[in-house]
């Protein structure tokens, strides 16, 4: 049968490592309101072994509406780790919508999620509402995880060195020129790992609450949790109207804190005959989360008060809110294979206690990715990985100065390496909030390809969202 050119030449491209026939066909995505074209792109499993398994690799364009685009699209890089970039297409080609005139948009289903392989785990699958009001991460759901997923997935070879790999060969295929990498939180890391491995494909990087790569990632989490509470209560005690609601809510957060570490605090648990126990970690990890969008940092006095008063509601219904769509919204098989290999592997015992002292945090968080890490496949790291990158390609940084996840000074650590840079400051704002005035800068940024005479004042500062009261 006689295949049209362009086929032809996606075959005589990815040479011994096969495309399949729809590769770009015309499709729909989730709730966007114009046809993409999607494929899959066949690479292996592990690139050491290239007759070993395969992986179909989920790509789709949305093309640029004037027609003919340039050869550099924009490329989407997602984050959790585990979030999928197919579904969140409807959202950002709106967002983007000015620089489609001229560029597609390039969405590439990272390994191990989506429709590329998906390692899916319900981590609170019938766990029970005890271990849930405990554990954010429950280490049998873990365990079952590691053990369903590797009947058909080696664990150890869904990484960001592997991704880079992916990107590149879809690159290549599809006959892009330099890549124009937009990159949020862990999707930041992808992105650096791009940009030192085939930096020539990169045209532009704008990286939104980066996260560095030598950072062991959780471990400094306890502190900029606390930064970003001791902002919310100050903001708090600044406010007349939430300082006169809530006038004692620092104190009133030690007490609660405490009250859950020292005594068997019980909840009512929608669907729960009995109450259970509510644990101390577990509603300060939910208090950091909350902390991630302006609106929920305009809760937390209210919902501080509550707990200081007994009434813990906000917090559970939060949790268990969380854990039913969780599962859905980030690959769990993914999550730990990245975190487990590429940053809890790297964390000293000896450094958590000072990156813990002090903070309502504590260490919770880090604890508990060590207990499920501890027991999930291991696999190593090329020499000089997690060496910070060294770069001329220009870069966008945005950050929040509110961010419980991504402090600022994960942005002023990692910028460094990067010759041709320029910083944007979301006041009030937290991680990776997209907001329009980012856009603008962006689509300037894209459309010049340069940081030199980048106009970044766009983002004003504004004021705190009122608080909740």
């Amino acid at each position: 049968m006689a295949h049209p050119r362009w086929l032809l030449t996606l075959f005589a491209l990815c040479g011994s490592v096969g495309v399949r026939a729809d590769v770009l066909s015309t499709c729909e995505l989730p709730r966007l309101q114009e046809p993409a074209k999607c494929g899959v792109v066949q690479v292996p499993e592990n690139p050491a072994k290239p007759d070993g398994r395969k992986l179909d690799i989920a790509v789709a364009v949305v093309p640029a509406k004037g027609g003919k685009a340039l050869p550099d699209p924009i490329l989407l890089l997602m984050g959790g780790p585990g979030e999928e970039s197919m579904n969140e297409a409807a959202f950002y080609v709106e967002w983007l919508e000015p620089l489609r005139r001229e560029r597609d948009i390039l969405l590439i289903d990272q390994r191990g999620t989506g429709k590329s392989h998906r390692l899916g785990c319900d981590l609170y699958k019938d766990v029970g509402a005890a271990v849930l009001l405990r554990d954010v991460f429950p280490v049998a759901s873990a365990e079952r995880c590691a053990r369903e997923l590797s009947k058909d997935a080696d664990l150890t070879q869904y990484s960001y060195e592997h991704f880079s790999k992916d990107i590149e060969h879809i690159r290549r295929l599809l006959g892009y020129g330099p890549l124009n990498l937009f990159a949020g939180s862990y999707g930041t890391r992808a992105a650096q790992v791009f940009i030192k491995t085939h930096g020539a494909s990169v045209r532009t990087a704008m990286l939104v609450s980066v996260v560095p790569i030598d950072e062991p990632m959780p471990l400094p989490m306890a502190k900029g949790a606390q930064a970003a509470m001791d902002r919310v209560l100050e903001d708090c005690a600044a406010q007349p109207a939430c300082h006169a609601a809530f006038p004692n809510v620092r104190n009133e957060l030690s007490q609660m804190l405490h009250r859950l570490e020292t005594e068997e605090v019980k909840v009512n648990v929608p669907g729960q005959a009995t109450p259970v126990r509510l644990h101390r970690g577990r509603a300060a990890e939910r208090l950091r989360s909350m902390m991630y969008r302006a609106e929920g940092a305009a809760q937390i006095p209210q919902v501080i008060h509550k707990a200081y008063l007994g009434d813990y509601q906000p917090i559970v219904e939060d949790i268990v809110s969380n854990a039913s769509f969780i599962g859905s919204a980030i690959s769990f098989g993914l999550f730990f294979s990245i975190v487990c290999n590429e940053d809890t592997a790297f964390i000293d015992d000896a450094d958590i206690p000072a990156a813990s002292a002090g903070t309502y945090l504590g260490d919770y968080r880090v604890r508990q990715q060590q207990a499920v890490c501890s027991r999930w496949p291991k696999a190593s790291l090329p020499r000089g990985y997690r060496d910070p990158v060294r770069t001329s390609v220009p870069t966008v940084f945005v950050s929040g100065d509110t961010d419980p996840a991504t402090p600022l000074w994960f942005t002023e650590r990692t910028k460094q390496g990067f010759a041709q840079r320029a910083e944007v400051v979301l006041v009030n704002r937290g991680h990776t909030e997209y907001l329009d005035c980012v856009a603008t800068t962006y689509q300037k940024f894209v459309a010049a390809g340069s940081v030199e005479k980048l106009d970044t004042s766009a983002c004003k500062a504004e004021p705190r969202l009122p608080f909740n009261l």
